[in-house]
């Protein structure tokens, strides 16, 4: 026993020795100015912000592979608080409370540690977005200084927050400044909001527009709305938060909300973009939309219940769930093109979806669609269903060109003089249809080309005089959806 006792404390002072030999070598810190931290870069930038807008936060690490350990005697902004950035070194602030400073912080050998960086920019007292910057200084114990850069140009913009219009009023870029909205922008029964032409809507998350009373947002041909989100920065190198979607509310028509009209007008990032609820009188129309974009929407792109619609030169593409949804109604769609190419965080489920019955309840459906395209990934991009009566149905796709399963005998009088695509035809895929299809970068053009069925083939009888772009259309043989 003695013998063995005599063996484990050996051990023991030799695995000491080795533990208290390791922690000499990792707590020798250097005062050599040779030895430096390792930064990942010399300027971070958080892009554009708002003014007197939190921004999101960026973050880095600095490491010490210098093989000694390094001491940082301080850690500060060059500027304090003059320039609006905040900081955070490894769960602590440089605030009042540090007299916005860290004092004597350790970074031993093969150690890191992360920095957090946002900012609230000043007021810039101008229209145009302004350079800020700052410095974010590490002082080693040896006397040298490491720095990052900080940038961002700020942008003043006019705030709005939680707002309700209860009567007739008139919403622009007042000053020339963007306009953001916090919270949400209501339209309260009986009233009119008119949005004036080339106007953009900065919404921060969430936000979004809820209309009671009528919405008129009306572009005009290089001077259209645009309704987006406030994030100006990249999620990654290929992808601005203004392509991904969910990053706003969206717009909602409700119940009793008719006349309501937008011509020229982009939508884009939401994440339901145009919701329109039951209607209460199916003989006036919810909504006019015309020369128009729905993309990238992280819900239903548009959804209708018992609405009447009339939907013309309008692009409708890539939602998660459907591009567009009708729940009975009384429906015209013309010159569209409705496309479900959805990447960026998994295949969308539907393209086009309509029905006439939903839980029991009948919503009969009128529903015209002439002179437009259909696509999606999928071999089928329609989907619809009977409920309770089926001449509660009445559909009609009249020249359109359609990458659908062809009707059965039931279904067939649902369409004329249609095209329904060659699945197995490599001249069909987006990438060979459209002009512009960037599954990289996000980048789409959904304009047909050249020498594609969509060329010349749409019904001159009712093609409309103009496109998507307010360009003309060619009077004997249009093109098929909204772009000529």
């Amino acid at each position: 026993m003695n013998r063995k006792t005599n063996i484990l404390i050996g051990c023991l002072l030799g695995l000491l020795s080795m533990m208290l030999t390791a922690c000499n070598d990792n707590d020798t810190f250097t005062t050599s100015p040779g030895y430096l931290l390792q930064m990942p870069q010399d300027t971070l930038s958080l892009d554009t912000v708002f003014s007197t807008v939190p921004s999101p936060h960026k973050t880095f690490v600095i490491h010490n592979n210098s093989g000694e350990g390094i001491r940082i005697a301080t850690t500060k902004l060059q500027k304090g608080t003059q320039s609006g950035f905040r900081v955070n070194v490894n769960g602590t602030f440089l605030s009042n409370s540090t007299a916005h400073l860290i004092k004597d912080m350790e970074v031993r050998n093969g150690d890191s540690i992360r920095i957090f960086v946002e900012m609230t920019a000043p007021l810039q007292g101008d229209n145009v977005p302004r350079l800020v910057e700052d410095n974010l200084v590490f002082t080693l114990q040896s006397g040298v200084q490491q720095k990052v850069a900080l940038k961002a140009y700020s942008w003043d913009a006019v705030l709005m927050k939680d707002v309700t219009y209860t009567e007739d009023a008139t919403l622009s870029n007042l000053d020339g400044k963007p306009v953001v909205v916090m919270g949400n922008i209501t339209v309260a029964e009986g009233a009119t909001l008119t949005i004036e032409p080339g106007t953009t809507l900065y919404f921060h998350n969430k936000a979004g527009i809820d209309v009671f009373g009528t919405l008129k947002a009306k572009g005009e041909k290089d001077k259209e709305i645009t309704f987006r989100c406030d994030r100006l920065d990249r999620m990654v190198s290929n992808l601005t938060y203004d392509n991904n979607p969910g990053q706003w509310g969206g717009i909602r028509f409700r119940s009793g909300s008719f006349g309501n009209e937008i011509d020229f007008a982009d939508i884009h990032a939401a994440h339901n973009a145009i919701l329109c609820d039951i209607s209460t009188d199916v003989t006036r129309q919810s909504l006019f939309l015309n020369h128009s974009t729905i993309h990238n929407v992280k819900g239903n792109a548009l959804a209708a219940t018992g609405c009447r619609l009339n939907i013309e030169n309008t692009q409708i593409t890539n939602a998660v769930d459907s591009c567009l949804y009708l729940l009975g109604g009384d429906v015209t769609i013309t010159h569209c093109t409705i496309a479900q190419y959805f990447a960026i965080e998994q295949r969308g489920k539907n393209c086009f979806v309509f029905a006439n019955a939903q839980d029991g309840i009948a919503y009969p459906l009128k529903l015209l669609v002439r002179n437009s395209i259909i696509k999606g990934y999928d071999d089928d991009n329609l989907l619809w269903s009977y409920g309770g009566r089926n001449d509660d149905m009445d559909v009609t796709f009249e020249n359109c060109l359609l990458r659908a399963v062809l009707p059965t005998d039931r279904d067939s009088k649902f369409f004329k003089d249609c095209i329904f695509e060659d699945v197995a035809n490599e001249a069909t895929l987006p990438n060979n249809f459209f002009e512009l299809f960037d599954t990289q970068y996000f980048f789409y053009n959904f304009k047909p080309k050249a020498g594609t069925q969509a060329i010349g083939t749409a019904n001159p009888s009712y093609a409309l005089p103009d496109d998507r772009l307010g360009n003309p259309r060619t009077p004997d043989k249009p093109t098929m959806g909204c772009f000529e």
